[in-house]
């Protein structure tokens, strides 16, 4: 036989369990509203470029030298593209060293992925050994209306050692600054990879 003091402990017990399920939820999301850094963490290594920047494939490659940067090689795939305001030096080499690795390492999923370096046209005329060497980099000529629309996107003007992430629909995706971990940027091109259906 149950004690009334007892099931009445238990009944009360209960309704204030099920009135503290209802409270905590309101509670921890206008705790999160008034301190929005503590979900600030996401789950990609690179910066995350703002929606609604895009680019159209066929302004990337309208200054090309390289025979292969065609609009049919670049439009509907993934791009890593490196912008360099002047010649490739030291620093756009060790960047272009990363982004070829990184590309490598996505083994089957690499076809669905190109690299496009986009220099002045006066310095396309001299290519660097490692811009010359690289038979997977395709070339294109940095026209002042892509340079303008990259710093908007990512706040400052590109850098000789930053790779900008563009999906196969010319959205700016996401920015990795120099000095970079190219494993992490595989990181994120793998996930977002495998989540896409285009590309």
């Amino acid at each position: 036989m149950t004690h009334p003091a007892h099931s009445r402990w238990r009944s009360q017990t209960l309704v204030v369990v099920i009135a503290l399920i209802s409270i905590i939820p309101f509670g921890l999301a206008w705790y999160y509203a008034q301190h929005p850094e503590l979900i600030e963490k996401t789950s990609n290594y690179g910066a995350l470029i703002p929606p609604g920047q895009q680019l159209d494939p066929a302004q990337l490659v309208a200054e090309s030298t390289d025979a292969a940067a065609t609009l049919e090689q670049v439009k509907g795939r993934w791009l890593l593209l490196q912008a360099v305001p002047g010649s490739c030096a030291e620093e756009c080499a060790e960047t272009l060293h990363k982004t070829h690795q990184g590309w490598l390492m996505l083994n089957k999923e690499m076809l669905r992925v190109k690299r496009l370096l986009l220099m002045p046209a006066a310095a396309q005329a001299s290519k660097a050994p490692a811009v010359a060497q690289d038979d997977a980099l395709l070339t294109a000529g940095l026209t002042p209306v892509v340079l303008q629309a990259l710093t908007r996107a990512i706040g400052k003007a590109p850098g000789a050692g930053m790779v900008i992430l563009l999906d196969p629909m010319g959205n700016l995706v996401l920015w990795y600054d120099t000095g970079f971990d190219p494993y992490q940027m595989v990181k994120d091109l793998k996930h977002l990879l495998k989540a896409s259906q285009i590309g």
